[in-house]
């Protein structure tokens, strides 16, 4: 699941906050100015599977900057960001083959989360769409650090039920592979991302003990919410 993701830096700092927060929700970011030129030169450099820029003009440079990069990258995602609103334009962008547009200010969370379930395998996407919609519906942010773990780990549990019974022995490696990271950093997001949860008074309705809740009783709680909420899942 580590994907790459050439992130343009607008001048109020926008940029900057979405690379990070991006970062978070497991993407590997890769930073360069919003310059058209230092954007095609880091994609040609580094190839990535996704470009995400700013649009504060419309422009013939622009257009051309867009054409170039869908012609010479036909497999790259490109996400744009537009503080311009102008129909025309929205309409030269889907005649190349470009969507995914989001006329700014947006909420951060929720570009984040949207570009982040559309570099996902397509018989993934609802699944992780459903997950985050769960944590999004219990108060939890995605620019949480410890978001993207925990749906992952939600998301193989429901894939491979199994899981959750050895989730030292197997689940945090499988978490690990598809986040680029070790067992042990698996092991760690969580853990802080149970304290968040406490620190921030998210209670499962199933259980009333003594919370901070250690990992694997978090992940089996929010299972049995999410479960019944989303009974296609699990029938």
């Amino acid at each position: 699941m580590k994907y790459s993701l050439l992130t343009g830096d607008n001048i109020g700092g926008i940029g900057w906050n979405l690379s990070n927060a991006l970062g978070n929700l497991g993407c590997s970011i890769i930073r360069c100015s919003n310059l058209f030129t230092e954007l095609a030169g880091k994609c040609a450099e580094y190839k990535p599977d996704a470009l995400v820029f700013f649009v504060t003009s419309e422009s013939e440079e622009l257009f051309s900057f867009v054409d170039k990069m869908v012609s010479e990258y036909p497999n790259m995602k490109i996400f744009v960001l537009s503080y311009v609103k102008s129909f025309q334009m929205r309409r030269r962008f889907e005649a190349a083959g470009i969507t995914n547009f989001f006329l700014m200010p947006d909420l951060l969370s929720e570009i984040c989360k949207y570009i982040v379930i559309d570099l996902l395998p397509a018989d993934e996407q609802h699944l992780m769409l459903d997950i985050m919609s769960y944590l999004g519906s219990k108060g939890i942010s995605t620019l949480n650090s410890g978001f993207i773990t925990m749906c992952i780990a939600m998301k193989l549990c429901i894939l491979e039920p199994g899981l959750i019974k050895k989730i030292t022995l197997r689940l945090y490696p499988c978490i690990a592979e598809e986040l680029g990271s070790t067992p042990e950093s698996v092991d760690q997001r969580l853990r802080r991302f149970s304290k968040s949860l406490n620190n921030n008074g998210v209670r499962f309705k199933q259980y009333n003990g003594k919370y901070p809740v250690s990992n694997s009783r978090m992940i089996k709680l929010a299972l049995e919410e999410f479960n019944e909420l989303y009974h296609s899942y699990t029938e």
